[in-house]
């Protein structure tokens, strides 16, 4: 349903209607001149990154079975994934494309501009400042990209736990790609990424993730919060401006900052929690490795446990009778979920493992299944957002309790005026009697 408009809105149409002529010639000269005055032009090589390796994270490396994973190289495009022993090397044959980033359960692969925290907070950074935001590839825009638009070297580099954090955090987020530009491009196996990773999410976070095929149809309309901010900002620091070095067009920027800030914190109290909860090493003093894409996907979960039940998870559960504490299994799992302490007792820490099954893969006494995991577990109580609400409810209570007490004591003055009333009456129909009387 359409929001209500106000008088407030109808200021802000025409504030950005005389802005949009005053400005239109240095639109003109700007859009086709950059900051440094050259000539804008789009270069999909802006938008790609090489990953590097960090082979301490690879499955295959960790167990020394090489049928244990071979994510990365099945999705790689052109072949240029090599796993020898210890080491994961890239060729440069790497297209760039991000795949195998987003297909590796222990983020074996990274980047430094492109890291699953700083792709998700360049798509919440454009879902909460627009009407619309729309997630594409460099083939599929060919253009500079406007505000609202975040380009990929290929949309199969997010992940289904990125997908599904972004769906169950906003309701405005489309991919744009027109109709056959996959079947052109040479990233072969994005399309078949991206379908699968798409699909999970929208079926954890019930919700459907749009999509544009007509470049006509987009559109690159601000939110009216954001608006409305900047608006009001301007209004307050007009008389200002001349002491002043605020800058009034920013508080929509900085509102959606904060905003992404207080994300991050939440995320970053999230994981001290669950590290306060079951300890951020091994019996073997091994640092467990939460990764981003489950560290967002807890944060998500955070924000509306009811999505728990839709997720679908497993984790490694042992039958003890089987197990001969050979620790082949803790040894392949490289971000150390999975732990044999001294007594030969196998734990599983729900919220680090992911789901890689590599362990039961590793188990030859098949000691190891994977079962179905309880994604509730994933769930860890925000203590400090906990707290807040008790705050925010026992003010509340005391507020109401003072209203109740204004009440009756209003009550009773009212009750005091009307005997006070009552009793000049009588006293006015007292006299009035004692002089007819005379």
């Amino acid at each position: 349903m359409a929001e209500k408009r106000d008088f407030l809105d109808e200021l802000i149409d025409l504030q950005s209607d005389w802005r949009s002529l005053k400005e239109l010639p240095n639109s003109m000269v700007g859009s086709l001149v950059g900051e440094d005055g050259e000539r804008k032009v789009f270069n999909p090589a802006d938008y790609k990154e090489k990953p590097f390796a960090n082979s301490n994270r690879c499955l295959r490396v960790g167990s020394g079975h090489d049928g244990v994973c071979s994510r990365c190289i099945e999705v790689c495009p052109t072949h240029a994934i090599t796993i020898h022993k210890q080491s994961v090397n890239i060729s440069e044959d790497c297209r760039k494309c991000g795949l195998c980033a987003a297909v590796c359960p222990t983020e074996t692969f990274s980047t430094r501009r492109h890291t699953p925290r700083q792709v998700y907070d360049q798509i919440a950074r454009a879902a909460s400042s627009y009407e619309q935001c729309y997630v594409t590839c460099t083939r599929a825009l060919k253009r500079i990209p406007q505000g609202n638009e975040v380009v990929l070297a290929c949309v199969g580099a997010i992940s289904r736990e990125m997908w599904f954090s972004l769906l169950a955090d906003y309701d405005n987020i489309s991919v744009y790609l027109p109709v056959g530009i996959c079947d052109r491009c040479r990233t072969t196996t994005g399309e078949a990424v991206y379908t699968d990773a798409i699909s999970d999410a929208e079926q954890w976070a019930d919700a459907a993730l749009g999509l544009e095929v007509e470049r006509s149809a987009m559109t690159h309309e601000l939110t009216r919060a954001y608006k409305r901010s900047q608006f009001v900002s301007g209004a307050i620091h007009s008389a200002e401006r001349l002491v002043s070095r605020s800058t009034p067009a920013l508080a929509g920027a900085k509102a959606v900052a904060k905003k992404l800030s207080d994300h991050t914190q939440r995320l970053n109290r999230l994981q001290k929690e669950l590290e306060s909860a079951v300890g951020a090493k091994t019996s073997n003093s091994r640092m467990r490795t939460l990764t981003q894409s489950r560290k967002l996907m807890m944060g998500a979960l955070q924000h509306n446990e009811d999505l728990a039940e839709r997720v679908r998870l497993e984790v490694p559960v042992c039958d003890s009778s089987l197990c001969t504490m050979c620790g082949d299994c803790a040894k392949a799992c490289t971000t150390h979920a999975l732990d044999v302490d001294r007594s030969g007792r196998v734990t599983v820490q729900s919220a680090y493992c992911v789901s890689c099954g590599a362990c039961a893969l590793v188990c030859e006494e098949g000691a190891l299944t994977m079962e179905p995991m309880d994604v509730s577990e994933l769930v860890i109580p925000d203590k400090v957002a906990e707290e807040v609400a008790r705050r925010k409810a026992e003010a509340k209570e005391r507020a109401g309790k003072y209203i109740e007490q204004g009440k009756r004591q209003l009550e009773r003055a009212a009750d005091a005026l009307e005997k006070l009333d009552d009793g000049s009456e009588g006293a006015r129909a007292a006299d009035a009697a004692s002089g007819q009387k005379d």
